[in-house]
């Protein structure tokens, strides 16, 4: 993130907000690597085993991954033979997208849409929606509204991932309140969740079937790590050697103080 502008705390999320976060190229290196290491994350290990519990086979299934940025977890689910739709309204976050997918030799369809305004073509229309830090930037009823067009484009019986920042991550909390308050928040307007609101929400909405799980919570001390912050500071890049990947492994702390928390609900 050191790479975007500085955006003022409460700065109102727009798409030319968006626009200008995503204004840096990646490398080809640096998608490759991104790809990989997601594919070795514990968030992503127990959202297949929730795919393939329910599906067997993410061969032909169709998803759509909303507000979905680089599309990371959209790749993946390509990767395995889903058919993907990218919906964004920014355009340079599209722009991301396809050199992301073209880079890891992978093919979707790219939306650009509002996610709060979908066109009837999307809606009922497939087997998981998913996005991974959208919905904590909404508040009021397009807070409810955002979660619910996660549900409004799966079909009966289709699946939603909505994973986001975590009420509960103290190193997560500390870093947002010093980075707020000495002008380097980078994301604008972002109100975590906790398994509370989540269930409110799913309650308001009419999703009675859903559960929770985490990221690894060890990971999240990277947000109070001296290094990282080195690192950030004086702008050193990170080394995009794929041989450094390992997978990653979950503890018994993900599930209550994990970075993000995914919600995952069942139309």
């Amino acid at each position: 993130m050191e790479k975007f502008r500085c955006i003022q705390k409460n700065e109102k999320n727009t798409n030319q907000l968006w626009d200008n976060l995503w204004k840096s190229n990646t490398s080809t290196e640096e998608d490759i690597f991104n790809l990989l290491k997601e594919e070795n994350s514990i968030r992503w290990q127990r959202l297949e085993k929730i795919v393939l519990d329910n599906f067997e086979s993410f061969e032909g299934l169709k998803v759509i991954e909303i507000g979905a940025g680089a599309g990371t977890n959209a790749a993946l689910m390509a990767k395995r033979g889903a058919q993907v739709t990218v919906l964004d309204y920014s355009d340079n976050a599209l722009k991301a997208s396809r050199m992301f997918f073209d880079r890891n030799g992978l093919s979707a369809e790219f939306v650009k849409q509002d996610a709060l305004s979908l066109p009837v073509e999307l809606l009922n229309k497939h087997d998981i929606s998913m996005s991974f830090g959208l919905v904590e930037h909404f508040i009021g009823s397009d807070r409810i509204n955002i979660n619910k067009a996660h549900f409004d484009v799966l079909k009966q019986g289709g699946i939603a991932f909505i994973s986001a920042p975590h009420k509960n991550n103290p190193p997560y909390r500390i870093f947002k309140f010093i980075a707020e308050h000495v002008g380097q928040w980078h994301v604008g307007e972002e109100y975590p969740y906790n398994k509370k609101e989540f269930s409110k929400i799913c309650k308001q909405i009419g999703i009675n079937n859903y559960s929770f799980f985490g990221d690894s919570f060890w990971w999240s001390l990277q947000f109070i790590s001296p290094v990282k912050i080195f690192k950030k500071i004086f702008k050193i890049t990170n080394n995009f050697n794929i041989n450094t990947l390992k997978k990653e492994k979950g503890t018994p702390f993900d599930k209550y103080l994990s970075y993000a928390l995914v919600l995952c609900g069942k139309k």
